[in-house]
């Protein structure tokens, strides 16, 4: 078996192609669902070549509706847990609305179709959620104020959207028998939750910020759930973090295996705080700690050229970049201004040609290295 030096992968997300004419509007949704699986399957269900390896995810948001996106998808797998769709966003706890239940729907029409779609699979399947930072940043209570304000229902999140997640695990391996699940943990909001930007309903404030150890703790909170629940350990779930802000060592003491990072998020050298994010980086990768460069589908060699340069300044060779992981991700423009409770644009969904790109570029990576 030769040493994996490249592994390529998606952030969790793909926008649906319209089914062909052929097809009709009972139909419609479904056969973008089914035919969405397989176009994944066919770019990353195989290993590109010798070295160069890829990751199979099951896409939690494809943008077919309202109800077919990141946030409702994480919501609904919260473990006994219902909520519902109002004017300001998702409203966790009355009661499970039609849009609620939408969303738990499309998660099951999924898993059925990775039955055909997936058949005679064998190897790692990633599932993707939203964190419980940003979760609590972009939903609701009762009351209408965030979660993040409920600390009794903040500190509950991580642990129902363990349960919720061992659930869904076991309904993959019962319909993929050959797929061993492995999770992303997308904290799309984390830099505004741990640097009190999230605004309060009024928009005349803003909530305080989360404390690095809290955040901690709601990390090891989620790896024990899953463990305990799911049988899912720590090396195969992925935690993203921001790097400049402290989040990657707290990720770290929290008991984090694997770290997904933007390099654009860590700044340069030429300030303190982005070398101390770069340096603590390369420490953890020396440490055993597997790292994912998350990669601005949009223009990707702006991203691996920092990470090259970077590297190489800080003392570390081309040969030494071996082993990472590069996940495809959609940035949308304005993404770092949003409210997270706001419903994505279109943009914010990995296309197959992004995926594509990364693969065309994958072999050129690995040869550079291997000079």
């Amino acid at each position: 078996m030769s040493t994996t030096l490249l592994s390529i992968t998606g952030d969790g997300t793909f926008r649906a192609s319209r089914p062909g004419p052929a097809q009709g509007p009972a139909d419609d949704a479904e056969g973008q669902r089914l035919q969405a699986l397989e176009r994944l399957r066919s770019l990353l269900g195989d290993d590109l070549e010798d070295g160069i390896a890829t990751g199979l995810y099951l896409p939690s948001a494809l943008g077919t509706e309202p109800a077919d996106h990141l946030l409702p998808a994480s919501l609904s797998l919260l473990a006994g847990t219902t909520g519902d769709l109002v004017s300001y966003g998702w409203r966790v706890g009355p009661g499970a609305s039609r849009a609620w239940l939408r969303a738990r729907e499309l998660r099951e029409r999924t898993v059925e179709d990775a039955r055909f779609a997936l058949l005679g699979y064998d190897g790692p399947l990633r599932l993707t959620v939203l964190g419980p930072a940003t979760l609590s940043a972009a939903s609701f209570v009762a009351n209408g104020e965030r979660t993040l304000a409920d600390a009794g229902a903040r500190r509950d999140l991580p642990v129902l959207l363990g349960e919720g997640l061992a659930a869904y695990a076991a309904a993959v391996r019962e319909r993929v028998p050959g797929a061993r699940p492995g999770v992303l943990v997308r904290e799309d909001a984390l830099g505004a939750v741990v640097g009190g930007r999230i605004p309060t309903p009024s928009g005349r404030d803003r909530y305080r910020a989360l404390a690095l150890p809290e955040l901690g703790e709601l990390q090891a909170t989620l790896l024990e759930a899953l463990a305990a629940s799911g049988g899912i350990a720590r090396e195969d779930v992925t935690f993203a973090v921001g790097g400049r802000d402290g989040t990657l060592g707290t990720a770290l003491t929290a008991g984090a295996a694997r770290i997904a990072v933007a390099p654009s998020a860590l700044g340069d050298l030429s300030d303190a705080a982005g070398r101390r994010a770069w340096e603590s980086l390369a420490q953890a990768r020396e440490g055993g700690t597997a790292i994912e460069l998350v990669l601005d589908a949009s223009r990707p060699d702006r991203d691996l050229d920092r990470v090259t340069s970077i590297w190489g300044r800080i003392g570390y060779a081309p040969a030494d970049l071996a082993g990472l992981t590069w996940q495809a991700h959609a940035v949308s423009a304005g993404s770092a201004r949003r409210d997270p409770s706001a419903p994505p644009p279109a943009d914010s969904l990995l296309t197959e040609a992004a995926i594509a790109s990364l693969l065309r570029r994958a072999p050129g990576w690995v040869e550079a290295l291997t000079a």
